[in-house]
């Protein structure tokens, strides 16, 4: 439609001057649908979309697809924005030429390509054989003139910006306010611009953005200054906002807002177009821009809201008097009426906004935009709650709860904390609907950051009296979660509830006050006597008792997968739920942190009688607060792990940190000797009351490894303070047989054995318990023969076990050789106490199946080999030492270690030939015969170097097992761990070697029946079955390595062959293992690969070339470089081929007569 007034202000654009009337304002058109066909073919929203704030929880569903995005992202706003508002021209006025801009740069294409290039022009950056798609990154940029370069290069305020460009909007409006879109283009990274065309034809305003995004995208931007890392772009956002906060500050201020409406009516219509294009630059820009500006107006609505209350109050206080002054009512009124006016005119632009931006875009396929919107959402009900904390407005944060971004849910986490903070009490009925969510997340999200959230919003409501006590526990139970994060964050709300308990046992003993009377004046230092602060320790210990009692109910099948999975692997459990409490618990309790008053109260006699009690006040007061803070035997064995935990804290604070002054360290020093010298007193009387429970002990004998030895002067000034906690120790371990038990005193043992001061000390314990065991062991060599299978009652079987489980844990603590080689005092039972243990060993050779007294049969016999095992070790350590040293051997001690060594392999063999099946003892036993013989491979080069005829004598200990074995039973021992450890795994194996004899060993019966199991029992017995591979495997590798099985005879080389088959089939801890058998892998863990490898390419390339035919036909000759496999068994036979630099010969003639070789010759053995 054209105006037949031409006389407006002049343009050059005839277009101009053709759309322009006289009229200063005219009312736009509405879009028709057929400019709506012509405009764009994207998809449209209906009319019927600004009625989804009525759907329930269909608004936080998130698009899965393409077309989700595409509908969330592409919606039109044809309907949406311009139908909600009149699309009004700015009004025109006269303005100065335009200055004309000079031309944007063109920002580079990965750096590589100049400025003036275009994105098709400029050359891809590829990375080597990493071809990437071409990118261009918009970033922020401070030349220019005009608006963007006043935010973001001039270095004004805000304030100062925003007031330039409305002095530029009163001169010329048009200019300005094209200016002002501009830059919001500007800040999406778009190049393009629109001009006072454009802003006069909103009927083309769709038309106009498709147009631009068309143009964008050739650009292939795929950063855009708002979420740009570049330090161009660095405080972008604040700036951006801060500009339209300012802008919508002045319009206020001026009352432009209200008396120029086509002027937020044009910002709003080209804002909410962009802020539902297809294109993310666009739509995030403009909806940061539109939320800004939507909170900017609610500041301003809560401002007219201030001063609609002031001017009724001040109204109201001038009428009701006498004497009013009518002037004063009147002018009062007036402002009255147009605040209220003022306050209708920004409340429907603040619901159009919303509408238009935050209806839309809350549930954006980009969580940054969502989280965007939420954050602004926040910040209006914190700003205007009469509005805000309305149920239509809540409702968003309740659905978006369930958002799939963790970015999205943490955003509403910290709005509803801030929102709940101040009116909790108003919103019952939200958090009636939304609190099963909110303890759902916190105990079960996936993300730890927004369950350390959902954990602080819980506990305002906590606060507030908003939970059931069902939920308070599932609450209270992430104390012992395995996150670090999350229990640190329960740790207010779990001692909060602890300070409701502590109350209500005060209340119950009496009161506050006579407490106080009673407990006023006790002394800080006196922990042995009953304590006011007993009653915060009781409370702490029932609470941790009744939320382990209920994870033990609720969590039986993961206790037990924990304890399946240690046992695999022969470790410790890791820390206890109770020390990852307690170490959480350490900094905000004092409870925890003061643990002299804890170990008082453990060491408090609470079953003491009252009957003498008095019938005055004070005494039953004494009475009743004795009687409340009584322990219960779960609540005390809890203590002694709180108390485990909190020395063990207490002894480690500060350690990690650096840069610490001397004055620190010292009084550091000073803390921990205070500490060691309290510890070694507290040890032996906690003990000595709660040593009898096995668990119990265990837990208090790890206090001692938590001393620092080497800082306790005092302690051995006072050496008998240590001997007294020596003493407590070797008790416990004399009266207990308990696998903890054990493991505790032996580490004290040898943790105390460490220092030269108390190593003396400890020896003279460590012989007691020497002439315990042994003596025990006697005992039964006068019943009975030790070696002989059968002739034990299983209560006897069980007490040898336990003789024989001590000797192992003391065997590993110190030298053993003197006492197990020293003879028996009597006639007829003088044997040696080794020679009785490799005689023990005999008794694991199945002649007859009896399903009761196997299993302790075999444990009998497990104990007695890993005995003679650290023997023979120990053994090897004096060898060393006497050789390095050049001394003698006596000719009686080698014989008789000869003949331990011999008797003991024989009846290893025995063990593991007489079974049918892989059982623990078999493959125990496999597996020692193998380091029984590998141990003493040190003497091969002094057996026939120089030294050969001073230790030629020590030539039988390096006999090799026999040949027959491998074949016999090495090779059907790995078959079957092979075999089973496949099925566990469902891993198909290679095919045998044409050669190899069929497997005839059964599996285990266990292994047939695992169709009951559990997943959880189920992954733990394919874990045993992958470790039981690599262990027998790896004693197999080191018995090849050190040449004393499979390195001669008629089958030598097969077991190798036989471990490489599978080795890319059974996982990588499989392969890791076997790749020792590569000898190049061995030179590369030597340091010599490089060596070597070079050494060799110099050979290559100086040997005379040959022939396709020859090269494939010689199989002398050895290419490292070769990438194909050799035809199977040919590397293997080269390899067998190699007996003449083997320093093992048959011959014993032979043997003296050529030198010695090297054990390990890199350069005689092939390559894989």
């Amino acid at each position: 439609m054209e105006s037949p007034d031409n006389n407006a202000t002049p343009s050059p654009s005839a277009a101009e001057s053709r759309r322009r009337s006289g009229r200063v304002v005219r009312a736009p058109r509405k879009f028709t649908e057929e400019v709506q066909n012509d405009s764009t073919s994207r998809r449209k929203r209906g009319r019927d979309d600004n009625d989804d704030d009525d759907d329930d929880d269909a608004e936080n569903q998130e698009p899965d697809d393409a077309s989700a995005d595409e509908q969330l992202s592409d919606e039109a706003s044809d309907e949406d924005d311009q139908s909600d508002t009149n699309d009004l021209a700015p009004k025109q006025r006269k303005s100065k030429p335009r200055p004309k801009k000079p031309a944007a740069k063109r920002p580079k294409v990965n750096g590589s390509a100049p400025a003036t290039a275009s994105a098709s022009q400029a050359p891809a950056v590829r990375l080597p054989n990493r071809p990437k798609k071409t990118v261009r990154v918009a970033i922020a940029r401070r030349e220019g003139d005009g608006l963007y370069a006043d935010i973001f290069g001039s270095g004004d305020s805000s304030d100062d910006v925003a007031a330039h460009w409305f002095q530029r909007y009163q001169e010329n409006d048009a200019l300005a306010l094209t200016d002002l879109i501009n830059c919001v283009l500007l800040a999406t990274g778009c190049d393009q611009h629109l001009t006072e065309d454009d802003i006069r034809d909103p009927e083309n305003s769709a038309n106009k953005l498709s147009e631009l995004e068309e143009a964008f995208e050739q650009t292939s931007i795929s950063e855009y200054p708002l979420i740009s890392r570049a330090k161009s772009s660095k405080n972008f956002r604040e700036l951006l906002i801060g500009f339209f906060e300012s802008l919508v500050s002045l319009l206020h201020q001026t009352d432009t807002l209200y008396k120029d409406e086509e002027l937020l009516d044009n910002i709003q219509r080209w804002v909410g177009i962009m802020s539902s294009s297809a294109l993310r630059p666009f739509r995030h820009t403009a909806t940061t821009v539109g939320l800004s500006l939507l909170t900017s107006m609610i500041v301003v609505t809560r401002q007219l809201d201030d001063r609609i209350t002031k001017s009724s109050s001040a109204l109201q206080a001038e009428s009701g008097r006498r004497g009013k002054n009518k002037g004063l009512v009147a002018q009062t009124q007036k402002a009255l009426d147009t605040a209220t006016q003022n306050r209708q005119v920004i409340d429907d632009k603040v619901k159009d906004f919303f509408n238009i931006i935050f209806v839309h875009r809350y549930r954006d396929i980009d969580a940054k935009i969502r989280a965007e919107c939420i954050q602004a959402l926040g910040n209006w009900i914190c700003a205007l709650p009469t509005v805000y904390m309305a149920p239509e407005y809540l409702r968003y944060l309740g659905w978006l709860l369930s958002d799939v971004a963790p970015t999205t849910r943490l955003e509403v986490l910290k709005q509803l904390a801030r929102v709940l903070k101040r009116d909790a009490e108003k919103l019952a009925h939200f958090i009636d609907r939304f609190r099963p969510r909110l303890v759902e997340m916190a105990t079960k999200d996936n993300d730890a950051s927004v369950r350390v959230a959902a954990i602080g919003v819980v506990d305002v409501l906590r606060a507030s009296g908003m939970l059931e006590p069902e939920e308070v526990d599932s609450i209270c139970k992430l104390l012992f979660e395995n996150e670090a994060r999350v229990r640190k964050a329960v740790v207010p709300f779990f001692v909060e509830l602890i300070q409701e308990v502590i109350v209500n046992k005060i209340d119950d003993i009496g009161g506050n006050d006579a407490i106080e009377e009673v407990f006023g004046n006790e002394e800080e230092e006196d922990y042995d006597s009953l304590r006011k602060d007993w009653i915060n320790i009781k409370a702490l210990a029932e609470n941790l008792a009744v939320y382990n009692a209920q994870l033990d109910q609720e969590q039986d099948e993961i206790r037990h997968g924990l304890d399946v999975a240690a046992d695999v692997v022969n470790a410790n459990l890791p820390e206890t739920r109770i020390a990852l409490a307690t170490s959480s618990l350490y900094e905000k309790m004092p409870e925890v942190s003061n643990w002299q008053v804890l170990a008082g109260y453990l060491l408090f006699d609470h079953t003491t009688s009252s009957k003498s009690r008095s019938k005055s006040k004070t005494n039953s007061i004494e009475a009743a607060t004795r009687k409340a803070v009584a322990p219960t035997s779960e609540e005390e064995a809890i203590l002694l792990e709180v108390l485990a935990t909190a020395v063990k804290e207490t002894l480690t604070q500060g350690a990690g940190e650096h840069d610490r002054s001397k004055k620190r360290i010292a009084r550091d020093a000073d803390t921990q000797e205070e500490v060691g010298t309290r510890l070694a007193d507290i040890i032996p009387k906690l003990l000595n009351k709660y040593g009898s429970d096995p668990h119990v002990a265990s837990i208090i004998l790890r206090l001692e490894h938590f001393l620092d030895l080497d800082l306790f002067q005092q302690l051995r000034q006072k050496s008998a303070t240590y001997d007294k906690l020596l003493d407590a120790i070797t008790t416990q371990f004399n009266r207990h047989v308990d696998q903890a038990v054990l493991n505790e005193a032996t580490a004290a043992l040898l943790h105390a054995r460490q220092y030269e001061e108390l190593e003396e000390l400890v020896d003279r314990k460590l012989s007691v318990l020497w002439d315990n065991s042994v003596n025990n062991l006697r005992g039964f060599e006068k019943t009975c023969e030790l070696s002989v299978r059968g002739n034990l009652d299983r209560a006897a079987l069980a007490e040898l076990a336990n003789v024989l489980k001590k000797m192992s844990k003391l065997t590993s603590i110190s030298d053993c050789v003197d006492v197990l080689e020293a003879p028996g005092t009597a006639k007829d039972f003088n044997d040696p106490p080794i020679k009785m243990l490799t005689g023990i060993v005999h008794r694991g050779l199945l002649t007859e199946s009896d399903g009761d007294l196997d299993d302790p049969e075999d444990e009998v016999v497990a104990f007695a080999i890993k005995c003679c095992l650290l023997y023979f070790m120990w053994k090897v350590r004096r060898l060393q030492a006497s050789i390095e040293n050049e001394e003698n051997i006596a000719n009686a001690e080698v014989d008789q270690l000869v003949m331990l060594r011999k008797e003991f392999v024989k009846n290893l063999i025995h063990t593991l030939s007489s079974r049918g099946f892989n059982d623990d003892l078999r493959l125990s036993a496999t597996g020692s015969a193998c380091d029984a013989c590998g141990l003493f491979v040190f003497l091969r080069p002094h057996v026939h170097g120089p030294q050969a005829a001073k230790y030629g004598k020590l030539r039988p200990l390096l006999e090799e097992l026999p040949p027959a074995l491998i074949p016999a039973e090495i090779i059907p021992i790995f078959d079957a761990a092979e075999g089973a450890y496949a099925k566990r795994a469902k891993k198909t194996l290679n095919d045998p070697d044409d050669d190899d004899e069929p497997v005839d060993d059964e599996l285990p019966p266990e292994d047939d029946e695992d169709e009951e199991l559990t997943d959880l029992e189920r992954q733990a017995a394919e874990l045993k079955a992958e470790k039981i591979l690599c262990d027998l495997t790896g004693k197999l590798v080191l018995g090849i390595l050190a040449k004393v099985i499979d390195a001669s005879g008629p089958h030598a080389g097969k077991l190798r062959r036989r471990l490489n088959r599978n080795k890319a089939k059974l996982g990588p801890n499989y392969k890791e293992v076997v790749a020792f058998l590569d000898d190049d892998h061995l030179r590369e863990l030597r340091g010599e690969g490089k060596k070597k490898g070079a050494a060799k390419r110099k050979e290559a390339d100086k040997a005379p070339a040959k022939s396709a035919e020859i090269v494939v036909d010689d199989d002398d000759e050895e290419d490292p470089f070769a990438e194909a496999e050799p035809e199977e068994g040919d590397e293997q036979d080269l390899r067998n081929r190699e007996l003449l630099d083997d320093p093992i010969i048959d011959d014993d003639e032979e043997e003296e007569d050529e030198p010695p070789a090297e054990p390990m010759d890199e350069d005689d053995v092939l390559g894989d």
